[in-house]
């Protein structure tokens, strides 16, 4: 077969999820940015509160970037179950260019059926940046979590 049928984010789903980690962040009290990107890593859909710092923005965008080209969550834990150094995270950022990919946590990717269509991420709310992230790739039909693997987990 030379061609086959992917499942593609809409600018509808985009906001759907915008618009549940917002509500999450207000909730919790957070002035964040968010950022939806397809899993091309093209931006379909940002907000940023009114008091959350500018920047927020681009960290955001490159975060959800980072989720959806790996197709897993930014941060210290690697698909292997390894936990990253801080060296080791920020050489991975510089080789890949700040511009573009960010490891720090708060990038989720947003899986669908299986399928990663994209990734969604926040900025501004510190240890909550996932968490809230989270929330948002939940919330369109067929969604599921990626959950990295843990030390703990690969010894079982």
């Amino acid at each position: 077969m030379e061609t086959q049928s992917v499942l593609k984010l809409t600018l509808e789903g985009a906001q759907k999820i915008v618009d549940a980690v917002l509500k999450e962040a207000k909730a919790q009290k957070r002035q964040i940015s968010v950022a939806v990107l397809d899993a091309g890593g093209h931006l379909v859909a940002f907000a940023r509160t009114d008091k959350a710092s500018l920047t927020t923005i681009a960290i955001a965008e490159n975060k959800a970037r980072c989720a959806a080209y790996t197709a897993f969550p930014t941060g210290k834990a690697s698909k292997a179950g390894n936990e990253r150094s801080d060296f080791h995270a920020l050489a991975i950022t510089l080789a890949a260019g700040t511009d573009k990919m960010v490891l720090m946590q708060g990038g989720v990717p947003i899986i669908v059926n299986g399928e990663c269509i994209g990734g969604v991420a926040v900025s501004g709310a510190g240890h909550s940046d996932g968490e809230i992230a989270q929330v948002g790739a939940l919330v369109l039909q067929g969604s599921s979590a990626v959950v990295p693997k843990t030390k703990e987990a690969k010894a079982e």
